[in-house]
């Protein structure tokens, strides 16, 4: 049986990486309406849409919560929340509900849902009902000045779940701890988990910041389990895949988003409970391990458990750090602002010492050495006509791993694991 699911798997590889750059780029901005709703309770001012009940909560705190609270919400939700509050919106967050910020936010939600809405008819009811291809799930901001801020969004078109990671956001209260995990580029060695133990290293070599973030113990007081934000994030994804036989899991994220995107996608493709591959496509994601996390991760992906591909803009310094030591994982695509045709580029072991010498400059700090905001443009130059023609001509990640000569290795289509489904 072929390890390569069609179901979870987009025509093209500008299609994989706009969708997924969409989904996070909309995350942001439900944090954004979360903060509001939440100002708003405290000023007494009303916010349509979005209800505000004990600790701050305005959807459920995980996808098994019972509270009344408990809610979804679909693209065009969001879109008609922010319309509706629009004014309170501008206020608070002038730079992002004003000019570029609202047009690129209200053209994510449309492309997100343009041609995909179907209406159905319940045969037990007989009453017609909107079919909408994405539905957010579940967003745990609850402790994000200590904890990763993370969403987990169901895509019935593809049949995946995606687990986004937010970035720093400093307007939402998540600026300094987010960026001390940034910083910490002390390595962690970790043994090998059970799913990699083939490969010749006795230690994985993590970024320790990043590592920490998911796996140190839950800010919850109420949890009685004591659980990391990796378990629980497991525990929140495990039930929507469970619930929904034959999905996939994509993982996405921007900036520290992407980098525990990275890291958490490794983790994940080495759970039993998880079906494989799991899928990461990241956007300015920073290194996350050494040579040996590269390892661990080639293993993976040749042995059909996980793909990867990470986002870059040209002369980003958020996307090489950190230095020393640290490596970038899967497939990179590098993109230019004046339209140049993007770079395709793989860690092949087998490229030549000159390839590789010419890799890790273009990947430096000095090459690429830019403070400004090249790293939040990414659906600007993905539309640039010669890069959106360029990425449209490439197959999808799916396709990517089969090229021999690209990855240097041939696929071993073993081991891939299906989730059974579960009564609810």
């Amino acid at each position: 049986m072929s390890s390569f699911h069609s179901a979870d798997s987009s025509p093209n590889l500008y299609d994989e990486i706009q969708e997924m750059g969409d989904v996070s780029f909309l995350i942001y901005y439900l944090g954004y309406i979360k903060a509001a709703s939440r100002k708003a309770k405290e000023e007494n001012i009303e916010f349509k849409g979005m209800d505000v009940g004990e600790n701050g909560m305005t959807m459920k705190e995980g996808v098994i919560s019972s509270s009344e609270l408990s809610k979804t919400y679909t693209p065009s939700e969001i879109k008609t929340i922010i319309a509706d509050n629009l004014e309170y919106l501008q206020q608070l967050f002038p730079n992002e509900f004003n000019g570029d910020g609202l047009e690129q936010t209200y053209l994510s939600i449309d492309e997100l849902e343009k041609g995909r809405i179907k209406e159905k008819v319940d045969l037990s009811t007989g009453k017609k009902a909107v079919w909408r291809p994405y539905t957010i799930e579940e967003f745990d901001d609850t402790f994000q000045d200590v904890e990763p801020v993370y969403s987990v969004v169901k895509d019935t078109y593809h049949k995946r779940i995606v687990l986004v990671f937010r970035g720093t956001e400093g307007h939402l209260g998540a600026a300094s701890s987010n960026w001390l995990a940034n910083l910490n580029a002390v390595v962690h060695n970790e043994k090998p988990p059970l799913a990699v133990q083939e490969i010749d290293d006795e230690k994985i070599g993590l970024h320790k910041g990043y590592y920490k973030y998911l796996f140190d113990k839950t800010a919850d007081e109420k949890d009685e389990e004591s659980r990391t934000k990796f378990e629980q994030i497991v525990e929140d994804i495990m039930l929507l895949l469970k619930k929904y036989p034959g999905f996939r899991l994509h993982v996405t994220g921007h900036s520290l988003g992407g980098a525990l995107a990275t890291m958490c996608s490794f983790f994940l493709a080495c759970e039993e409970s998880i079906p494989t591959p799991v899928t990461c496509i990241s956007f300015a994601a920073p290194r996350v391990g050494t040579r040996s996390f590269l390892n661990a991760c080639q293993y993976l992906e040749r042995t059909s458990q996980l793909r990867m591909l990470r986002v870059m803009n040209h002369q980003d310094t958020v996307a090489v750090i950190p230095i020393l030591n640290y490596v970038h994982v899967g497939f990179q695509v590098r993109l230019y602002k004046d339209d140049t045709i993007p770079d395709l580029l793989y860690p092949n072991l087998k490229n030549d010492w000159k390839k590789w010498l010419q890799i890790s400059w273009d990947n430096s700090i000095i090459a690429s050495l830019n403070l400004g905001y090249d790293h939040i443009d990414y659906r600007q130059r993905l539309d640039q006509p010669k890069t959106k023609a360029f990425l449209e001509s490439l197959p999808n990640i799916a396709s990517l791993y089969t090229d021999k000569d690209l990855v240097g290795f041939e696929l071993v289509r073993l081991g891939v694991r299906f989730t059974p489904a579960t009564k609810f």
